[in-house]
C-alpha cells in the first residue's frame, strides 16, 4: 500500500503543475522566464574566462604643464581702481601724491616688512641647510666626512645650549620690561593728578572733562581700561609660568615659555596702543575746544609713546627668541641625521628624501620672497593718481585703499569662487574673448584680487579686475567677456595622470624591472602587453597635475618606461583601448572650476 502511494506521488505532482499552468498562463510564463534567466546567470558565472591584465606603457619625457582658469565677467564702465595691499601692517612710506602719473609696476607705498624679511632669511638659511644635507646624502662617506659629521653634532649641540641660555636671558629681560610697562600704564591711567580733579583717576577725569563735547570719548576710555585689565591678567599668568620655569628647563618648555611671554607681550602692546589712542583723543579735544592743557597731559603722552617703542621691541625679541630655539633644535637633528647618513652610506631612500627636502626648501624661499614682495604696493597699470588715502605710520590691510588710480585703459570685472580665488595673483597674464565680438581677442593682466569675499546663498565669491594690455574701440562697457588666466606653469618630466597612483598618502607609478622590449610593446599596440612578471612600485613626487598630465619632480628619469594604464582582457575594455591611449599624448583638458563658473585648463607641451 505504501509503495503504491509513493509511485503515485510524481504523477500527482505533475497533474497539479499541469493544472496550475493551464489555469494560470500569465504567471506560468513569468516563472519560466525567471528560471531561464537564473540558469543563464549561473552558467555565465562559471563559464566566463578569467581576466588577464594588459598594460599600456609610455616613455617618460620632458614637457611643460600650463594651468589656467577660465572665468567670465563684464567690461567695466569705470576706469578707476582702488589700489589695495596684499599684506597688512604699518605704512612706512608713501611715494605718490594726487595728480602724479605712475607706470605699471611702480612702487607707490611700502608697508613694514620686518617680519617678512626675517621669514625670507630663515627660509634661505633652511635652504642652505637642505643643500648641504643633499650633498652629504648623495656623496660617498669618507673619514673626513665622518669627522665633519661628528663635529657637526658637537657644534650644533653647543650652539643649542648657547641659544638656550641667551633665550632665557632675553625672556627674563622681557619680564623686566613688562613689569615696568604695566606699572607705567597703571600710572598714566589711574593716578589722580589731573588739575582740579584730585579725587578722580586720570582716565575718568579726562573723559569727564571732554565728555560734554565729545560723545565718543567713552569708547576710547572703555577700550583703554578693558585692554589694560586684559594685559594685567595675561601678565600675571605669564609671570607665574616664568617663575615656575627654571633656567635648566628643557628646550620644549622654554619654547612654551617664549610663546606664553609673547602672548602676554601682545596683550600689553594692545593696552599701550589703546592708551595712546585715548590720550591722543584727549589732546585733540583739548585743542579743538580750546581747553587749557595741563602740563601732565604732555608728560603722559610722552610716557605712552616710550612704552609703545619698548613693547614693540620686546615683541620682536621674543619672536626671534622662539625662532632661534627651534632653528637650533633643527640644526642638532640635522647634524645627527648627517652622521647617520655618513655612517650607513647613501641609499635610494635617503637621496629621494634629501631631494624632497631640498625642493621644499626652495619652494619655501620662493614663497617667502613673494610674501616679502607683497609688502610693496605697486601700481597695477599706468595712469594718474586721483587720490591718496593714507599717510606714513597708518595701519593698512587687505581692504585699505592706498590710492585711487584713473586710467584710459579698459577693465574687465570678474567674480570667482573661493577655490579659484586662491590661484589668482596680481600680474598674471590672460587672454580675453567677447561674446559680441567673436573675432576679437585681447591680452590682459590681473590688476587686483579682492582679499575679502562676499557670501550669497551660502556661496563665497571674490571680485577681481583685469586690465587690457591694449584698448580696442569695438569693446564697449558692459560687454560680456571670457578670460583665460594663466595661473601656473611647470616644466619637468611629464607623465599621464592615469599612471600616478596613491597608497597610504604616498604617490607612486608602476614599471617593469627590467623594462619590456620595444618590439613587444610595439606589437601589442593599443591592446596592451601582457607580462608574467608583476610590475613594481616606484615612489615619486608629483608637481603640477591635472586629469590628463602630471609633472614628476623626483623618482623618475627621462627615458624611463612606465605603465600608463592597466587594462582588463574583456571585449569592452579592448574595444576601447585605442580611445584610452589618446590620453597619453598632448592635448587640453578642462575641469570644472566650481560654482563660480570658472574652469581649470591644463596643457602638456612636449619639448
Amino acid at each position: 500500500m505504501t509503495s503504491s502511494r509513493a509511485s503515485a506521488l510524481p504523477h500527482t505532482l505533475w497533474h497539479r503543475v499541469k493544472t496550475f499552468a493551464t489555469t494560470h498562463l500569465f504567471w506560468s510564463a513569468v516563472i519560466g522566464l525567471v528560471v531561464l534567466y537564473g540558469g543563464y546567470r549561473v552558467y555565465s558565472t562559471f563559464a566566463a574566462p578569467a581576466t588577464t591584465p594588459h598594460y599600456l606603457t609610455t616613455t617618460v619625457a620632458t614637457g611643460t604643464v600650463v594651468a589656467a582658469l577660465t572665468e567670465t565677467g563684464q567690461v567695466s564702465a569705470s576706469h578707476e581702481l582702488n589700489v589695495t595691499p596684499r599684506a597688512s601692517g604699518e605704512i612706512t612710506w608713501v611715494g605718490v601724491q594726487p595728480g602724479d602719473h605712475v607706470y605699471a609696476g611702480q612702487a607707490i607705498a611700502q608697508l613694514d616688512a620686518t617680519d617678512a624679511r626675517r621669514a625670507l632669511k630663515d627660509a634661505q638659511l633652511s635652504l642652505e641647510t637642505a643643500e648641504l644635507t643633499y650633498e652629504q646624502d648623495t656623496a660617498s662617506s669618507t673619514d673626513l666626512v665622518m669627522l665633519q659629521a661628528r663635529n657637526g653634532i658637537t657644534n650644533a649641540e653647543t650652539s643649542l645650549q648657547k641659544t638656550h641660555d641667551t633665550s632665557y636671558a632675553s625672556i627674563a629681560s622681557a619680564y623686566t620690561d613688562l613689569s615696568s610697562l604695566i606699572s607705567s600704564l597703571d600710572s598714566v591711567l589711574h593716578d589722580e593728578n589731573v588739575a582740579m580733579r584730585p579725587t578722580q583717576q586720570n582716565i575718568d577725569a579726562y573723559a569727564d572733562i571732554v565728555g560734554t563735547h565729545d560723545n565718543d570719548i567713552g569708547i576710547f576710555r572703555n577700550s583703554a581700561q578693558t585692554s589694560y585689565d586684559a594685559a594685567v591678567a595675561a601678565y600675571n599668568q605669564a609671570i607665574a609660568t616664568y617663575k615656575a620655569t627654571p633656567r635648566t628647563a628643557s628646550d620644549d618648555d622654554l619654547i612654551a615659555l617664549a610663546q606664553t611671554t609673547y602672548t602676554a607681550t601682545e596683550a600689553v602692546a594692545q593696552a599701550t596702543k589703546d592708551a595712546h589712542d585715548f590720550f591722543d583723543r584727549i589732546d585733540t579735544d583739548y585743542t579743538l575746544y580750546n581747553f587749557n592743557k595741563p602740563s601732565t597731559l604732555a608728560t603722559q603722552i610722552t610716557a605712552v609713546n616710550t612704552d609703545t617703542a619698548t613693547v614693540n621691541g620686546d615683541l620682536s625679541t621674543i619672536l626671534t627668541t622662539k625662532s632661534n630655539i627651534v632653528s637650533a633644535e633643527q640644526a642638532v637633528a640635522e647634524a645627527k641625521d648627517t652622521l647617520t647618513t655618513a655612517t650607513e652610506g647613501p641609499d635610494t631612500l635617503a637621496r629621494k628624501s634629501a631631494a624632497l627636502a631640498l625642493e621644499k626648501a626652495q619652494t619655501a624661499v620662493e614663497t617667502a620672497r613673494q610674501n616679502l614682495a607683497d609688502y610693496t604696493v605697486t601700481a597695477p597699470f599706468s595712469g594718474s593718481v586721483a587720490a591718496v588715502n593714507v599717510k606714513a605710520h597708518d595701519q593698512a590691510g587687505s581692504g585699505t585703499a592706498i590710492a585711487t588710480l584713473v586710467t584710459t585703459q579698459q577693465l574687465l570685472d570678474i567674480s570667482v569662487n573661493e577655490v579659484d580665488a586662491t590661484k589668482l595673483r596680481v600680474g598674471q597674464k590672460a587672454t580675453v574673448t567677447f561674446d559680441a565680438l567673436p573675432d576679437v581677442t585681447l591680452a590682459a593682466t590681473v590688476s587686483s584680487v579682492d582679499i575679502a569675499g562676499t557670501v550669497s546663498s551660502g556661496v563665497v565669491s571674490y571680485g577681481a579686475t583685469l586690465t587690457f594690455d591694449t584698448d580696442n574701440a569695438q569693446v564697449k562697457p558692459g560687454m560680456s567677456a571670457t578670460a583665460n588666466i594663466i595661473t601656473g606653469t611647470q616644466t619637468g618630466l611629464v607623465v599621464p595622470a592615469s599612471a600616478v597612483k596613491t597608497a597610504g598618502g604616498e604617490s607612486y607609478i608602476e614599471a617593469f624591472d627590467p623594462p619590456l622590449s620595444a618590439d613587444l610593446v610595439a606589437q601589442a599596440g593599443a591592446v596592451g602587453v601582457q607580462s608574467s612578471t608583476a610590475p613594481t612600485r616606484v615612489p615619486v613626487t608629483v608637481g603640477l597635475s591635472d586629469d590628463t598630465h602630471a609633472v614628476i619632480t623626483s623618482g623618475l628619469s627621462a627615458g624611463d618606461q612606465i605603465i600608463a594604464k592597466t587594462l582588463s582582457d574583456t571585449a569592452t575594455t579592448l574595444s576601447n583601448a585605442a580611445k584610452s591611449t589618446s590620453a597619453l599624448g598632448g592635448g587640453t583638458m578642462r575641469v570644472g572650476g566650481g560654482s563660480g563658473g570658472g574652469n581649470t585648463m591644463f596643457r602638456a607641451l612636449g619639448h
